[in-house]
């Protein structure tokens, strides 16, 4: 529970954090400011697109704060990390995408009549800090990586340096550290981007003495069934030996336990990637029926078979570079597949981004482009048609766009093609035995959404692939592609599932590719 206001702040007009919301700008708060960091412009990096803060006041209670660019100027000198303010006026807005600071419904942001001033440290007490348990960390629910945590631990032992490449695209290093606490748990953290330079150099001059390491604001991830923490990009920050009073106690508890100037730093060799084998269980196969039926955020696991691929001009591609996300200093290009995938029990959208899509086709892009130049219809290179009709065993992700949108699109975070893998779970993932269904999906997309069944009886349209809305957003490329509606015409009969269309104009230029034939969907 949080802690009351002193009396003194709330007669001084003082306002709680807790308290703040959209129906005034006139907020009046004492804040100590926990975290402090620059998002930089995704067009330009070199640009400082806002300044970022997390707040909190004398209760406990935290809200996140943003100086846009055009009072940067203003503000950046005058505000620290871990010391106390008076702010003023603020816009109240609502949280958009990424990742949340706190668990406030609400953020700040300055404006032109914000005001800050600066006070003395013993305004009240203020710890930047709430650490949490080893306990603690691992009864967290999987896939809560919005709630962000502070950690602290003696660092027992490392990882080698390594190199990966973020969904994104964004090429960086990744280094694994092992946090040990009081009753001797062990907990790996895993470092991205310049945070690993920051490590790597004071571990490497490690001489003996021991090295308490404080994470601030990292995320909890689940990996081979036990919970480690991560940071987030721009957000987390860490610190060794730093002089706080919480890593002055744990020290002298640790040199309490005996001589710990002798222990060092062990090499541990790297995990080994989580095989799919390790991370399905039963209950993540799910049929294609079950994933449009559910009312949760999640990740499951489905078997599916790729029936089509969404072709258009450079439909399947994007260029990008490794430097900046537009200024394309380096041509190169990267997979974006939008696919339709079926299980017999239903159908639904999935993309597929570069890294899965290079492990389906084996090829780059840049090479099927490449390999494709001598191809009549240059925008749709043939090595594409070699996925069709395949299975696959897909990791998607179920966001509340999908569970609340009659039609959206599912992203794939993983793939495999282990044939006995997908034997073994195939007859999993059909909640109902409706054979043939894949046929008669297939053969509808050949020949133009007619599917015969029995002659001579009324048909009844069945909508497939339609947009609830005039647009569509995706989370990573952030690009707006305009609302479609895909029909096909199915026999009244029929065992396949329909639902009545909307009231809305069908695309008419909407190009799929089924068996290497191109056919425009009506």
């Amino acid at each position: 529970m949080a802690e009351p206001m002193s009396s003194n702040m709330r007669d001084n007009g003082v306002d709680a954090v807790s308290e703040v919301n959209p129906t005034k700008l006139s907020w009046s708060l004492v804040v100590g400011v926990v975290r402090l960091y620059e998002m930089q412009n995704q067009w330009n990096p070199a640009e400082v697109y806002s300044v970022e803060m997390v707040l909190q006041d004398e209760r406990g209670d935290r809200i996140h704060c943003s100086i846009p660019k055009q009072n940067i100027a203003v503000f950046k000198t005058l505000i620290r990390e871990h010391e106390l303010y008076s702010m003023k006026n603020f816009i109240v807005k609502g949280w958009g995408k990424g990742i949340r600071t706190c668990d406030h419904k609400y953020k700040l942001n300055f404006y032109i009549k914000t005001s800050v001033s600066r006070l003395t440290t013993g305004t009240f007490p203020f710890n930047p800090f709430r650490f949490v348990s080893y306990e603690e960390v691992q009864a967290m629910p999987a896939g809560n990586e919005n709630h962000l945590i502070d950690y602290i631990g003696h660092v027992v032992g490392k990882e080698d340096v390594t190199n990966m490449v973020t969904k994104s695209g964004r090429e960086c290093k990744l280094l694994g550290v092992y946090l040990e606490d009081l009753q001797k748990n062990r907990l790996k953290c895993t470092l991205f981007g310049d945070l690993v330079s920051k490590v790597e150099k004071i571990l490497d001059k490690a001489d003996g003495q021991p090295l308490v390491m404080v994470t601030q604001l990292f995320k909890p991830h689940l990996y081979l069934n036990e919970v480690n923490i991560q940071n987030s990009f721009h957000v987390s920050q860490i610190y060794i030996n730093p002089d706080f009073p919480d890593v002055a106690i744990f020290r002298d508890s640790l040199t309490k336990e005996g001589d710990l100037c002798s222990q060092g730093i062990t090499h541990i060799q790297s995990q080994p990637p989580q095989s799919v084998s390790d991370e399905i269980n039963g209950d993540s196969i799910k049929s294609v029926e079950e994933i449009l039926n559910m009312r949760e955020e999640s990740t499951c696991w489905v078997v599916g078979t790729i029936v089509s691929i969404e072709h258009g001009v450079r439909d399947w591609c994007y260029a990008s570079c490794g430097f900046c996300p537009r200024k394309v200093q380096v041509n190169k290009d990267r997979y974006r597949l939008n696919t339709i995938i079926t299980d017999g029990t239903g159908c639904i959208r999935i993309i597929i981004w570069n890294y899965e899509a290079r492990v389906m086709i084996g090829k780059t892009a840049n090479e099927i482009m490449d390999g494709s130049k001598d191809d009549h219809d240059e925008t749709y290179p043939k090595a594409l048609n070699d996925i069709l009709e395949k299975k696959f065993l897909f990791k998607l992700s179920v966001t509340s766009k999908n569970i609340n949108c009659v039609e959206t699109v599912y992203t794939v975070l993983k793939i495999s093609d282990d044939e006995s893998i997908i034997g073994l779970h195939s007859s999993q993932s059909s909640s109902m035995d409706t054979p043939g269904v894949d046929e008669l999906i297939l053969s509808s997309l050949a020949t133009g959404g007619q599917i015969g069944i029995d002659s001579g009886v009324n048909s009844a349209s069945v909508v497939c692939l339609s947009k609830d809305s005039g647009t569509e957003s995706n989370d990573e490329s952030g690009q707006q592609t305009p609302g479609k509606v895909v029909t096909h015409d199915v026999a009244s009969n029929s065992d396949i599932p329909y639902i009545s269309p909307p009231e809305v104009q069908g695309s008419s230029n909407k190009i799929f590719r089924r068996g290497g034939a191109k056919r425009k969907m009506e």
